[in-house]
């Protein structure tokens, strides 16, 4: 299952660490970064063959997702399984781009989650935005739930004032919307989009942050809020019977996104049927049992809401 090559540009370097993981020291390292997202974090580099935590005045080249210490959260010995095995998916079976990532295990001997920073060229280090900055969101204006204020509309027209390039980048935006919606992740917020600079270019960074978020909260569809999560244009009937959208939703919401009806064909084209190599990462994954079934159940739900004609 794991394609992991461009993980640390093709070099050798051992899945067990000597990385320790204690609350106090998430908050210690955490201190001195600047990265969205609740998870707890650890900023790591790769030192031989080995990883390690980055110190105060290094530059950390991976981020590394332990076990999250938030008891309340259900089976949260999976997240870093989770996270991963839902990355795969979206790079394998549905083509979309994603940051490079893969598991290891700290020093405890416990499994943790691993993705490379694409920030990172080199020793040089891009500029990031994300859509709560392209869009001016913050806690002084919209609230403490600032980044889950606006549609992913908002954000698509977002993209196309922001990327030159923007109706390539758009279709894999599009993907990721929709992927997101069949693997259940409802905590694809406006911070968990972004682009980057790349000399005088911005364009759609990879896909990052994707997990099944329905194998530890009770959440909804979409991450973003209200009528507003996919968009504010019309919905088709069964949508409004049943607060779920169909593929129908989707191919007028990459419709308003500015794609032709050509791509927005070829966008839905690899959501059109149930894909079976979900259902075998999945089985191959580090996931527990119980966890493998729920996720894959909640993949034949969406399925069956997404494809359904009435």
């Amino acid at each position: 299952m794991m394609k992991t090559t461009n993980l640390f540009d093709k070099k050798t370097v051992e899945t067990s660490t000597n990385i320790s993981y204690e609350p106090t020291t998430f908050a210690d390292n955490a201190s001195r970064v600047s990265i969205s997202g609740a998870q707890e974090k650890l900023f790591a580099l790769v030192d031989g063959t080995k990883l390690r935590l980055a110190n105060s005045g290094e530059q950390s080249t991976h981020i590394v997702k332990p076990i999250p210490s938030n008891m309340g959260l259900t089976n949260r010995r999976d997240m870093p399984a989770n996270e991963f095995l839902t990355m795969q998916i979206a790079q394998q079976v549905f083509g979309i781009k994603t940051a490079a990532c893969s598991v290891i295990y700290l020093a405890n001997g416990e499994i943790a989650y691993i993705v490379r920073r694409f920030d990172m060229m080199g020793e040089n280090k891009l500029s990031q935005e994300d859509f709560c900055s392209l869009l001016n969101k913050t806690a002084f204006t919209h609230g403490s739930d600032f980044k889950y204020q606006g549609s992913y509309l908002e954000i698509a027209n977002a993209l196309r004032t922001t990327v030159a390039l923007w109706r390539i980048d758009m279709e894999q935006f599009v993907r990721v919307v929709i992927f997101n919606y069949l693997m259940a992740n409802g905590d694809a917020h406006l911070k968990n989009f972004s682009v980057l600079q790349n000399g005088n270019e911005y364009r759609l960074t990879p896909a990052y942050d994707l997990l099944n978020t329905s194998l530890h909260i009770k959440d909804s569809d979409f991450a973003l809020s209200g009528e507003l999560g996919l968009s504010d244009e019309e919905k088709s009937d069964a949508y409004y019977r049943t607060g779920h959208p169909t593929i129908a939703d989707f191919r007028t919401f990459a419709l308003h996104c500015g794609l032709t009806e050509r791509q927005t064909e070829q966008a839905l084209e690899p959501f059109t049927k149930e894909q079976p190599q979900v259902e075998t990462l999945c089985n191959a994954s580090l996931l527990s049992e119980k966890s493998k079934r729920i996720f894959l159940r909640s993949y034949h739900e969406r399925m069956a809401r997404f494809t359904r004609e009435k």
